[in-house]
């Protein structure tokens, strides 16, 4: 890991308020002051830390920092179409688990945890105990709170809401947001592959052929973001670009201009679909104001998506195809209607139906040899409707198949009976 890489992680690693200086950090990390100033402006680009007048380079809550396991009362009384009646000081403070009042008021003490939730109806003393304990109080049902509940959630800024939903639904729609939290931070981004661009390398619109010989034996790359006065992209330059040029040419007549470019909050998953879609080995990542802060390779990112871990939760996508069969003897896939599958007139959605065959072209293209796949068409033929409880035989043909590119045809049976008909195209890499 670079010098550079690792004070980004000393700061990402700081509390929020903490200040920085760049004698403090040479000093801890044992770094010259030079590569301690471009990474903490580099962090301030990102969106790490904020030099304020007077109180100096601090910390920051970043606007995609979500954890994982947290939700503040304050979505919680969004999520649940909620009352606050109380306590709304404590409004943004953050919880971490929920928990319902279906015991006695003795038995209730180990389910508490501290910044945490409690679903009660109309019990006063269950209510009084979970603030005196650090709860929130989420009460179901639309009952009224006492003034003394309202009192105690006050003078501790702890948060009392009122739901009209029964306990069911509330606990359902919380235990939902937990998972959307969870899903949406195991998916991974720019930022966790980007390599800066001091390792990157990058060139101004000013410099030479020349520089640009020099740059590519120094990092052993081809390819380079070439930037402004501003330290903003402008274009791309590759080999390509200058082989013949004279060495005094300056860049701004050769490079590509106005390439496109990434962000470090933008998943993987999109940036991996633009690069097979058009071709990119390599995409710059700017800030917001444009400014380089590194790049992505094709190659990282490919690597990346290969090695993800498994998820914490599963997606709506991997439960509908978690009931797919295979029938390795007939080469053909199955999978049984069931009542989430249909639309509002009982006939399967079209979009179960494509997740399926997304899912089997991938299976049906990765199983020789592991490759990258992207649908780049889909085109689906309905013949007949089907309904609950109907089986569904897929029958998948490559009919077409090279290095970058395959063609997959679709018969899919309900019983003897042809009852959809597609054509996929995919790109692969």
């Amino acid at each position: 890991m670079s010098k550079h890489q690792e004070i980004l992680d000393y700061l990402k690693g700081l509390a929020v308020g903490k200040r920085v200086s760049v004698r403090g950090i040479s000093n801890r990390l044992k770094v010259s002051d030079g590569t301690a100033y471009r990474a903490i402006k580099e962090a301030e680009s990102r969106g790490l830390v904020e030099t304020r007048p007077r109180s100096g380079t601090i910390r920051i809550q970043t606007k995609n920092q979500l954890s994982s396991d947290k939700l503040t009362y304050a979505k919680i009384l969004e999520v649940c179409s909620a009352d606050l009646v109380a306590g709304n000081a404590g409004l943004e403070r953050e919880f971490s688990h929920f928990a319902i009042a279906a015991m006695t008021l003795e038995n209730i003490g180990r389910y508490l945890t501290s910044s945490g939730l409690l679903i009660v109806g109309d019990r006063e003393d269950v209510q009084i105990f979970a603030l005196e304990h650090g709860n929130a109080i989420l009460v179901t049902g639309g009952f009224e709170v006492s003034d003394k509940a309202k009192a105690i959630a006050n003078r501790l800024s702890i948060p009392i809401m009122i739901s009209h939903f029964d306990t069911f639904t509330v606990a359902r729609m919380i235990n939902s947001a937990l998972s959307d939290i969870r899903i949406k931070t195991d998916l991974k981004t720019v930022e966790e592959i980007l390599i800066p661009k001091f390792e990157a390398g990058y060139l101004f619109e000013t410099d030479t052929v020349r520089d640009f010989h020099q740059l590519v034996r120094k990092l052993n790359q081809v390819r380079f973001p070439v930037l402004n006065q501003h330290e903003m992209v402008v274009g791309m330059i590759s080999m390509r670009d200058v082989t013949g040029k004279e060495a005094s040419v300056t860049l701004d007549k050769l490079m590509t201009r106005n390439p496109i470019v990434t962000y470090f909050d933008v998943s993987l998953a999109s940036v991996s679909q633009k690069m097979l879609l058009d071709d990119f080995q390599m995409l710059p990542v700017v800030a917001n104001n444009g400014k380089l802060l590194g790049v992505v390779t094709r190659r990282k990112v490919m690597a990346e998506l290969k090695n993800l871990q498994e998820k914490n939760l599963p997606t709506f996508s991997e439960e509908i195809v978690s009931h797919l069969k295979v029938d390795d003897a007939s080469a053909h896939f199955s999978f049984t209607i069931t009542p989430s599958m249909v639309d509002s007139t009982g006939n399967l959605s079209q979009g179960i139906l494509t997740e399926y065959l997304k899912e089997i072209t991938i299976r049906v293209l990765t199983k020789k040899q592991q490759k990258n796949v992207i649908i780049e068409q889909m085109m689906l033929y309905f013949l007949q409707a089907v309904q609950i409880d109907d089986d569904l035989q897929i029958y998948p043909k490559v009919i077409a198949r090279t290095r970058k590119n395959a063609t997959l045809d679709f018969e899919i049976y309900q019983g003897r009976q042809i009852v959809f008909k597609a054509i996929v195209t995919t790109k692969l890499n």
